[in-house]
């Protein structure tokens, strides 16, 4: 892989970061947490219509009252919709029950991508709903919750039903591996699905998930080494494009990796300009070339967002 070209997307003086990235009706939108930092109440998400060179044409804000929103993903419905996913961090103690976005994961829907639905819960109270991904007019994510060390797996649709297919998919009480978290997938053309699954505790290394439906039974690669933030791009049968945080000459970088899902084996393709504070990259492919969002405080230590053009 070649880096082509790398934009700047945003310049305000704020945290941008935890970027996602899709094709909508020909154009790029992409989406991250506006905040004053890293870990602030404050959350708000910004989705933006990109062109492919990364000027900005249409801009949106989209935020809850009291909550902080956090790690916002962007997905296509089979049904042509946009559809915003992000988890809900409430700020303010409430003793309604179902209180919208209370410590929930949280969706909202785009027809033509110029606006919304009103949010709706999604998941489970308490378990981080991290990405869908759609196979056969359903949708799948694992949920994760860090005081059970564990991650459950989701299918359905988010609109109607959407329900718990697996618990404890992978855990530390099942596997002897703890706090799994952040996870991406993609599926092959039988409905096998391919998981990559980040952990941050004993050795840190991210793990390789293989299933076939209905995706209750799930055999686990340990891949060796830690990545954040992972983001998957099936290009084939065999191969896929695998996005996120690793540990190169002893430093955080944001690279993309090649998974052969098969053997689970990884190779290295390109580390894009990246340093302290960086990651949560989301990938379009069109024809040759990869999009690639992602945040990082490489420039004037401030956390910020980038859109890479890469060459395959």
């Amino acid at each position: 892989m070649q880096i082509k070209s790398i934009k700047r997307v945003t310049r305000a003086h704020k945290h941008h970061a935890f970027s996602d990235l899709c094709e909508f009706e020909g154009s790029l939108y992409c989406c991250f947490r506006v905040a004053s930092n890293h870990v602030s109440d404050d959350g708000v998400i910004n989705v933006l219509t990109l062109t492919d060179n990364g000027q900005i044409t249409y801009k949106q804000r989209i935020s809850l009252p009291s909550s902080d929103l956090r790690d916002p993903k962007l997905s296509i419905t089979p049904s042509g919709e946009l559809m915003l996913l992000a988890y809900s961090r409430r700020t303010r103690s409430s003793n309604s029950v179902g209180v919208l976005g209370e410590h929930s994961p949280v969706i909202w829907v785009s027809q033509n991508g110029l606006s919304w639905s009103s949010p709706r819960n999604v998941g489970n109270k308490h378990w981080w709903l991290w990405r869908l991904r759609w196979h056969n007019q359903n949708a799948y994510g694992l949920a994760y919750n860090r005081s059970a060390n564990a991650v459950h797996f989701y299918g359905g649709n988010p609109k109607r039903s959407f329900h718990r297919d697996k618990t404890n998919a992978f855990s530390l009480q099942t596997h002897d591996k703890g706090y799994p978290n952040e996870s991406d997938m993609c599926f092959a053309e039988d409905g096998t699905a391919y998981v990559v699954l980040r952990r941050d505790s004993d050795t840190y290394s991210a793990q390789f998930g293989i299933s076939k439906s209905p995706y209750t039974h799930w055999h686990w690669i340990d891949l060796g080494f830690y990545l954040g933030g992972p983001n998957m791009l099936k290009l084939d049968e065999h191969n896929a494009l695998l996005a996120g945080r690793i540990i190169y000459k002893g430093k955080f970088v944001t690279a993309i990796l090649n998974l052969e899902l098969k053997s689970a084996k990884i190779t290295l393709l390109v580390v894009l300009p990246s340093s302290g504070d960086n990651s949560y990259p989301g990938m379009v492919k069109r024809k040759d070339t990869v999009f690639v969002s992602y945040y990082s405080s490489h420039q004037d230590q401030q956390a910020h967002i980038y859109l890479a053009q890469i060459a395959l």
